[in-house]
């Protein structure tokens, strides 16, 4: 009888502490200033747009980052019991795919000519839609795999940099391609958990969470000149 009493306190006691998630201080902090910052922003970027169209696109951008930045700081803000933590990291997720598509859809309505620009935006929806449902239902693979793929979705861009030159010019080119290259170093801290400089405070979630936001700064300044053109 003593033996299975033990045993039950044990495991109540394990998940107990699996509820109890110590997080480092700053996390979720950076994400949840940004999604104040891309509200400014989208008001700025519709402010400005011409046609339907282009304020659509702008719009299903700014859907992008709201997603991402808000469940981020949602879902790393505050510790969550163990199932509905569960469901956060799947929203969470999932919430880069629309972003990354997001960001290609006004890039693309924009700056490339017409036929470019269906077929990148097949290729880029495509291609999240299949990320958002490995989201949701694979969520057991390895957090480096899912940086890989996040990747993937992010550098379908690469081919389409010598026709956006003409819309962006050869500084929007470079920001596209630093603002990839950020994002790259970003998921691959995230992918292999270093630097962790101070795991109490800013840990590599939080550097990564810092590169996500630097990028997204960087493509937004490619879109702010596409819209003004």
């Amino acid at each position: 009888m003593n033996f299975y009493v033990v045993n039950f306190s044990k495991h109540m006691y394990s998940e107990f502490m699996s509820e109890k998630v110590v997080k480092p201080l700053l996390r979720g902090h950076i994400h949840q200033e940004m999604f104040f910052v891309a509200l400014g922003a989208a008001i700025v970027l519709i402010s400005n747009t011409q046609n339907l169209p282009d304020a659509l696109s702008i719009c299903v951008y700014s859907l992008g980052l709201f997603s991402m930045f808000g469940v981020s700081a949602v879902y790393h803000r505050i510790n969550w019991s163990v199932s509905k933590r569960a469901i956060l990291r799947k929203l969470d997720h999932s919430a880069i795919y629309i972003m990354i598509a997001g960001t290609f859809t006004p890039i693309a309505h924009l700056g490339l000519p017409s036929d470019s620009s269906l077929k990148l935006l097949i290729i880029i929806w495509s291609i999240c839609s299949a990320g958002v449902i490995k989201s949701i239902f694979f969520t057991n693979l390895p957090k480096f795999l899912n940086a890989v793929f996040c990747l993937i979705a992010g550098y379908m861009i690469t081919p389409y940099l010598g026709e956006l030159k003409a819309s962006v010019g050869s500084e929007g080119v470079v920001l596209i391609i630093l603002g990839g290259v950020v994002y790259s170093v970003g998921a691959i801290i995230y992918g292999i958990k270093r630097p962790n400089p101070w795991p109490k405070t800013f840990g590599y979630h939080e550097i990564f969470h810092a590169l996500v936001s630097i990028a997204a700064v960087m493509h937004f300044i490619v879109i702010y000149r596409l819209v003004n053109n």
